[in-house]
């Protein structure tokens, strides 16, 4: 019996525009705004926007090459063609993959932190029940996957209006131009915050399951970007118009708190179960992400091939869903999140400086390629959106502590260090011939 190597293409644009808010509307935005309004004060709302116009610069530059190249393992794919080394599209794509795993493992231990409320068991254990779980969904099937993810998608965002509904009669009520670090606060709170616009780049991944990928994708990512946007900006202003941002700062639920200031007690409760699913959900596109992943690079030889199995019934990759699992549940002895959120945000800016780079590189070498969708506002092959992209994520860059950066270098350096090892074991049947047919496709 042939072994299925193929997806099937079941995703429409509602599909993807949900899978990419899955994705960006995550946990960070129901953790991360407390720390975020410690820095910023009330002006967290121009962390938020910093943080969105770097999303939606290298946004632009996603959805072309997504255009370009409909695949999975997408960032693999794009350095390949614009760069031609093996190293640095591996190391990159690797960059991508650990950030998945680790934060799906991370994100798995808040949901356990949540469900304590409910059942008082062994966070461990729910974690790792958490995963098992998810893993199970995930192989069932993208169809049934994506589903689920519509409706905690739509939960996720529902739990964020209450916040911004709360909050509209009192707008205008404090100082939204007031930061008690000035804007060295607000650009720290930005590189924090910019952790929950992480994920719009995950939507390239399905690429291999959506129908009319070229023209879907690029079209799904942008809405995905500017509702996200939109739903963070309101939120932002919404909750330090509801709570002091010394309160919001010092709570472990700051958007239940805010909730809770307008509706009672109530409303803490329904933000609580609204930030259980929403975790719930987080793990899961992760999870799925983390897979495709894994998978696109099997197929394109450079992880062992036997990882790129697909189920005949499902049409799902197993194989990497199973080895996912199996890292993730390692993984979950790793905690503090927000020094994830911080390395994750150090290793997704590399990686979309390069992103960038790439782009700016194809528009001058590989002129020939179709682009159903193309960048807007270029100067001659320059697509300057992807040039701003470029130097506002190196922008950010410099302003990592230095623990954060040698945390984040260590993800490339241990890509490096696998390639090569899998290189030595020949586990690896990529070969220079096969990457410079792919290139000049």
């Amino acid at each position: 019996m042939a072994v299925r190597t193929s997806l099937r293409r079941e995703a429409g644009l509602l599909q993807v525009v949900m899978y990419g808010v899955g994705n960006i509307i995550g946990a960070g935005i129901y953790v991360l705004i407390g720390g975020a309004a410690g820095l910023a004060g009330s002006e967290i709302w121009l962390a938020f926007l910093i943080g969105a116009v770097v999303a939606l610069f290298t946004g632009l530059s996603y959805a072309e090459l997504a255009s370009m190249y409909p695949k999975a393992a997408s960032e693999y794919i794009y350095l390949g063609r614009a760069y031609g080394s093996r190293i640095l599209s591996f190391s990159t794509e690797w960059i991508m993959l650990i950030t998945e795993i680790v934060a799906a493992a991370t994100v798995s231990l808040g949901f356990a932190e949540y469900f304590q409320n409910v059942l008082v068991f062994s966070p461990l254990l729910i974690a790792a029940g958490l995963l098992i779980v998810l893993t199970i969904v995930a192989i069932l099937g993208i169809k049934d996957s994506l589903r689920i993810n519509t409706i905690l998608s739509f939960v996720a965002i529902a739990g964020l209006f209450i916040v911004i509904i709360a909050g509209i009669p009192r707008l205008g009520s404090v100082d939204y131009a007031y930061s008690p670090n000035g804007m060295d606060g607000v650009v720290a709170a930005s590189i924090l915050v910019f952790f929950a616009y992480i994920g719009f780049d995950n939507m390239s991944n399905l690429s291999e399951e959506t129908k009319r990928p070229e023209r879907t994708i690029p079209r799904g990512l942008l809405i995905a970007v500017f509702v996200t946007t939109a739903v963070y900006l309101l939120v932002g202003l919404a909750a330090v118009s509801l709570v002091p941002w010394q309160d919001l700062a010092a709570s472990s639920a700051p958007l239940a708190l805010a909730a809770s200031i307008a509706f009672g007690p109530v409303a803490y409760a329904v933000l609580t179960v609204a930030a259980l699913l929403t975790t719930f959900n987080t793990a899961l596109v992760l999870l799925i992400t983390g897979s495709r992943i894994v998978y696109g690079m099997a197929k394109e030889r450079a992880l062992p091939r036997a990882l790129g199995k697909v189920s005949r019934k499902t049409g799902a990759p197993y194989a990497a869903s199973i080895a996912i699992l199996f890292i993730a549940l390692a993984a979950l002895s790793l905690g503090n999140i927000d020094i994830i959120a911080k390395v994750t945000s150090f290793g997704s800016l590399l990686t979309f400086a390069l992103v960038n780079l790439a782009l700016l590189r194809l528009r001058r070498a590989a002129p020939h390629v179709k682009r159903p969708f193309r960048t807007p506002l270029s100067l001659g092959w320059v697509s300057i959106p992807a040039l701003l992209g470029l130097v506002s994520c190196l922008a950010l860059l410099t302003q990592f502590g230095w623990v954060s950066a040698a945390l984040g270098m260590l993800l490339p350096i241990s890509g490096l260090a696998v390639y090569l090892l899998m290189k030595h074991a020949g586990l690896s049947s990529i070969d220079r011939r096969l990457l410079e047919r792919e290139i000049k496709e």
